[in-house]
């Protein structure tokens, strides 16, 4: 069944508005409604139109893309998908579980990526509500705890927890980021520098640009070449400590 879902698009820069919409000429199902260089402004229009999905800038006059997010409340909820020239704020969108964080300037294989994703979620109005329970709750344990204890997985037509204790190891993947359990693999969306301080530091530790381990997992380090060690981790791969993370990751093993 064909569906027509709005968009509204929010940036102080109008240069952006071309580019996305653009990149949206691919998708027929979703219309632009309305585009906004002021947060107040938009504000307003989200409010009023309902948009299904937000381009959101994040540093903007009046309010930033997160203070606009906390205005519009309960009172709606759009799917996400941030567009920024700054990479710092990866771990916010991370924690508001937005779609997709572009930085400009996006590439159209990205953009699609992220509104594909988007397209995938809107497929059932029951996914729609049972993904804004579940990060509701997400955000709620981080708050509790100051750091992540569940990892939100979303496949094609489920979402599901995994406890942070039962995953081995982390590993880049492009744009999303590998979740090895020992008894099967998932993708997450999100970056590794995102995720390194959303877990608690004093179970994980990154032992190279690419790998976050689970301490508890480790079965063994061997001596490798130029002061580097491999990492054996129990029911998981075989992992590389590089010596840019070697000092960092010795306070958890002490005599290495």
């Amino acid at each position: 069944m064909f569906h027509n879902y709005t968009a509204i698009l929010v940036d102080d820069e109008p240069l952006s508005f071309g580019v996305i919409e653009n990149y949206l000429l691919s998708f027929d199902q979703i219309r632009v409604t309305g585009k906004y260089t002021e947060s107040r402004a938009a504000l307003s229009a989200i409010l009023s139109l309902k948009p299904d999905l937000l381009f959101l800038d994040i540093q903007m006059p009046q309010m930033n893309g997160f203070e606009l997010i906390e205005a519009l409340g309960s009172q709606h909820n759009p799917y996400i998908i941030f567009t920024t020239a700054f990479e710092q704020y990866a771990l916010q969108a991370f924690e508001v579980n937005a779609l997709g964080y572009l930085l400009k300037p996006f590439a159209k294989d990205k953009f699609a990526k992220a509104v594909q994703k988007f397209l995938a979620f809107q497929e059932s109005s029951q996914e729609n509500a049972i993904l804004t329970g579940l990060a509701k709750i997400l955000s709620s344990q981080k708050e509790n705890t100051g750091f992540l204890d569940k990892i939100m997985i979303r496949e094609a037509r489920k979402v599901f927890f995994i406890p942070v204790c039962d995953i081995i190891c982390f590993e880049a993947a492009g744009d999303y980021v590998k979740v090895y359990t020992g008894r099967k693999n998932y993708l997450m969306n999100g970056s590794l520098q995102a995720l390194e301080s959303a877990l608690p530091p004093q179970q994980y530790v990154r032992i190279h640009r690419s790998h976050i381990i689970n301490i508890n997992r480790v079965k063994e380090f061997i001596p490798h070449l130029n002061g580097e060690y491999q990492v054996v981790m129990q029911d998981g791969p075989l992992l590389k400590m590089s010596r840019n993370y070697k000092d960092r990751a010795t306070e958890f093993f002490k005599g290495l």
